[in-house]
C-alpha cells in the first residue's frame, strides 16, 4: 500500500478516447488520472488512442493498481492504491 499526494486536479476517465477530447485533457491539466479497468478484461482496454492521449500524466489504473481512494480537503488530494 502507498500514498501519494497530488494537488487537487485529477478526473476519472473512462478507458475510451472519444468520451476524451484532447483539447479537454490538455485544459485539465490533471495532477493524476485515474482509469477504471476490470482486470479480467480481456480486449484491448484502455484503448490505445486514450493511452497516447494520456501520455506524461501519472496514471492509476484498478486492472494494475488495485483499488485506489482518493482523499481531498478540497485544497490538496492524497491518493492510495493497493499496488504500485
Amino acid at each position: 500500500m502507498s500514498r501519494l499526494q497530488y494537488a487537487l486536479r485529477g478526473p476519472l476517465f473512462p478507458y475510451y478516447a472519444p468520451s476524451n477530447p484532447p483539447e479537454w485533457i490538455a485544459n485539465l491539466q490533471p495532477q493524476v488520472v485515474l482509469i477504471s479497468v476490470s482486470p479480467y478484461e480481456k480486449q484491448d482496454l484502455p484503448s490505445p488512442e486514450t493511452l497516447e492521449l494520456l501520455q506524461g500524466y501519472t496514471l492509476l489504473r484498478t486492472d494494475r493498481n488495485g483499488w485506489i481512494e482518493l482523499v481531498t480537503d478540497g485544497e490538496q488530494m492524497w491518493v492510495e492504491v493497493e499496488r504500485k
